[in-house]
Formats: structure tokens, C-alpha cells, sequence
């Protein structure tokens, strides 16, 4: 059965609505129905929420760490704001990451959080070749660490973010297309649900109670892997024939000759525990934000009006890295 899409109120006709992350423009989109792609995205200042049953009492829980020092696209102190409110409202201690990564730097780090990683060569260059961010020496860091029970969130957004994490992201078990996974019928956002199998059973699903349950998480484009290491445990998967990765050259520069992935085996968000450690993979950035989209300010990510899904379901991804959940 496929997926149901749910088109978003600016997708009418022909018209289709995308951007660049934080920075509008106009660009032309090749396809076999020569679509014009242009919007805005901007971050919802409006958004806010309190947790009816917070994991921890104020300032008490775990401190969160946030990488800003592989030229991230996301973090603190660029998009993450919505999410680091809710965090803090929850209980716990975001900061941020400004050091390379190694041995001492990890030292004092429960939960680490890469979100956006560039290499210095892709920042406002998303074309490839896509350079790792990290180094050689960072990922065997981060791995060392990770299995000696540190908890990793790395988030990759669409091409060319998955190609800057490609090293680390094949040693935890992955295999990540740098592309982007769009519906190439209805070009609206992805919904996966509960009903229609799309949706693990697992503890992060369910959460602590029933007012924690996701049965429905809508994503905003992205990009999707493929799961290697069967110890991993998918959560998002995608099952519309309709929805593609597109292996670009460039972003959001797509033709009718571009390469394209099917997505029946891929997933959009994976979890997996590590020898004594956690870490949680996801496709997608929007949900660790709150977002408007396009003229008519279209809400995605955080604040989608699912009932508060998105946000919950993000919320119980921490709750699991630091032990709330297992």
C-alpha cells in the first residue's frame, strides 16, 4: 500500500515551493514537467511550547552538547532556536561545541548533537564534490567515544549534507545517498504513520505514556540511507514508489537525466546502541526546528500542525539518548 502524501496548502497546480536552507532565492528546475522551485524559509518566532510532564526538573538534566565547529548549517546559535526553548523547557542543559573533536573535548560529553556538518569548501558552494567534515582522526574519536557509552544525534539534511558525513556515517552502519528524497508526483511533504506501517514499534514510538505515542511524523523533503548493520533499528521508512532520491550534482538542481535512487529500503530515521553508547540517525532537519515555508508561511518541522507529533517524536528521540526511554 503506499503512503499516503499530504500536499502542503502551497502546492496547487503545478506550482512547486522549495529553498535553500536559510537563505531565499530563485532558481529553475529542470524535470520532465520543467518545474520553477522558488520560496522562503524562515524560523517560526512565534513557536512555543511547554512539556506537560517534563524529563527533568529545570536546569537538572543532561547537559546536551551542540556541534558548531564543522561550519554546521544548523546549531545554537543558527536555526536551532525553537528546539534548544523546548530542550531547556524539558529539563535539559544545551550548549555548545566549538572544538575540534577529540579525546579531551569529548571528555565531559553525555550527548553530542552534529547537525548540518560541512566541509569549509561546501559552505554556500552546495555542489560537489562533497569533502568530509570530519576528520579521519574526529571519527575514529567519535566512534571510540560512542562505544564507550557516549550518545551521538547526527542529523543530515539534503545533498550535499550526507556526503560531508559519508566516513562516519558508513561506520555506524549506513549507507547514506547524498541526494534528495522528494515525492516526484505530488511533491509535498512525507508523512509516515502507524497505519500504514511506515512507523516502527519501539520505544521512541510509544514514549513514556499515552500522550507521548506518535502515529504520524510529517518531514520536509531530506535525504534517506540505507541500513547496513541489521542490529539497527529503523523508525522512519519510506514505502511510496513515488518518492526518490535524486542524485544531484548540485543542489536542488535536478534534470530529467539525473540519477535517482528508489527509496522501498530506505529510511528517513534510524536508531542503534553501539558497544556501551546510543545514536540516532536522522534524515531530516526541520524537525529539530520550527519553520514557515513559502508565501503563504506553510509551518514545517516543530511546529507542523500534526497535533504535535513532530515535536514529540523529537522530543522522545532525546528522551531515549539520555535514558528516559529505552
Amino acid at each position: 500500500m503506499n503512503r499516503p502524501i499530504r500536499r502542503l496548502g502551497f502546492l496547487k497546480g503545478k506550482d512547486v515551493m522549495t529553498l535553500l536552507r536559510w537563505a531565499p532565492f530563485y532558481l529553475f528546475l529542470s524535470l520532465p514537467l520543467a518545474l520553477e522551485l522558488s520560496a522562503q524559509q524562515i524560523i517560526d518566532s512565534t513557536f512555543t511550547f511547554t512539556p506537560n510532564a517534563p524529563a527533568y526538573p529545570q536546569n537538572e538534566g543532561p547537559v546536551i552538547h551542540i556541534d558548531e565547529y564543522h561550519n554546521n548549517d544548523m546549531s545554537i546559535t543558527n536555526g536551532m532556536y525553537p528546539l534548544i526553548d523546548l530542550l531547556k523547557k524539558d529539563g535539559y542543559r544545551p550548549t555548545h561545541f566549538k572544538e575540534r573533536i577529540s579525546p579531551s573535548s569529548l571528555k565531559e560529553v553525555e550527548i553530542f548533537v552534529i547537525i548540518g556538518a560541512l566541509h569549509q569548501t561546501n559552505v554556500d558552494n552546495w555542489i560537489l564534490p562533497t569533502p568530509e567534515a570530519l576528520g579521519d582522526d574526529e571519527i575514529e574519536t567519535l566512534i571510540n567515544w560512542v562505544e564507550q557509552g557516549g550518545k551521538l544525534l547526527l542529523v543530515a539534511d539534503h545533498m550535499p549534507f550526507p556526503g560531508a558525513i559519508k566516513k562516519l556515517s558508513t561506520r555506524l552502519g549506513v549507507e547514506w545517498y547524498n541526494g534528495f528524497v522528494i515525492d516526484s508526483v505530488n511533491w509535498g511533504m512525507s508523512i509516515f504513520a502507524k497505519k500504514e506501517g511506515t512507523l516502527a514499534n519501539h520505544a521512541i514510538l510509544n514514549g513514556r505514556g499515552p500522550n507521548e505515542v506518535i502515529n504520524s511524523v510529517a518531514t520536509y523533503y531530506g535525504s534517506g540511507f540505507k541500513i547496513v548493520d541489521h542490529s539497527i533499528t529503523g523508525l522512519l521508512g519510506f514505502n511510496n514508489p513515488d518518492i526518490v532520491s535524486y542524485q544531484t550534482q548540485e543542489a536542488w538542481r535536478m534534470s530529467d537525466d539525473t540519477p535517482i535512487v528508489p527509496s522501498f529500503d530506505l529510511y528517513q530515521a534510524a536508531i542503534r546502541k553501539q558497544g556501551m553508547g546510543k545514536v540516532a540517525l536522522v534524515g531530516e532537519a526541520s524537525l529539530f526546528s520550527a519553520q514557515l515555508v513559502g508565501k503563504t508561511q506553510d509551518p514545517v518541522g516543530l511546529n507542523y500542525p500534526n497535533g504535535n507529533q513532530n515535536l514529540q517524536f523529537t522530543l522522545n528521540l532525546f528522551h531515549w539518548l539520555s535514558g528516559v526511554l529505552d
